[in-house]
């Protein structure tokens, strides 16, 4: 017996199956929308951080998260935006499928969407370590996001986008645990 089909048997106990079905599969451009729409919340998240620090160190330290994750932002439009010339695609308006046609609904799901006030947000107490260390567990619960919205990729090449994604993130997370080494 192969392996997928010993996979789906324990899967879903359906042999002709290769992977969980959903009713929700991303496209390129649709997978690229919400890492935009991840990275606006994130970068909002670090500016409105950096209002509840009164020392510049710390206020700084949001901003240059800030800056980082509005960089990534524009990253990812540049790249949506060449796919879509190069290739004609552009992503779904389905109105009887609200999650494809609003990239905020997915991206809302990451652990930037907080509110000021609500848990998880900072209190404006935090140490450096503290700032660096919250926003290490932030990248990491993106990289579980993407690796999450792989399941419902359309097609190799929204895979092959996704996994890039990750790349950044799991770099961001190695470029923020050497800055922890260095202080």
């Amino acid at each position: 017996m192969n392996q997928t089909r010993e996979w789906s048997r324990s899967c879903c106990g359906i042999e002709s199956c290769e992977r969980p079905q959903t009713d929700v599969e991303f496209n390129v451009v649709e997978v690229l929308r919400i890492a935009e729409e991840l990275e606006h919340k994130a970068a909002r998240f670090y500016l409105r951080a950096a209002d509840r620090f009164d020392d510049l160190e710390r206020r700084n330290l949001c901003y240059n998260l800030a800056s980082w994750r509005a960089r990534h932002q524009q990253t990812w439009a540049r790249i949506r935006r060449e796919y879509s010339e190069r290739t004609g695609e552009f992503g779904t308006f389905d109105p009887d499928n609200y999650v494809l046609s609003n990239p905020q609904v997915m991206a809302s799901l990451t652990c930037f969407a907080s509110r000021p006030g609500s848990c998880g947000w900072p209190g404006g107490h935090e140490t450096y370590e503290q700032i660096v260390r919250d926003a290490i567990n932030r990248a990491g619960g993106v990289v579980i996001f993407y690796k999450g919205l792989k399941g419902f990729a359309l097609d190799f090449e929204s895979r092959r986008m996704i996994d890039s994604m990750i790349d950044r993130e799991e770099h961001h997370i190695r470029q923020l645990s050497s800055s922890l080494l260095q202080t």
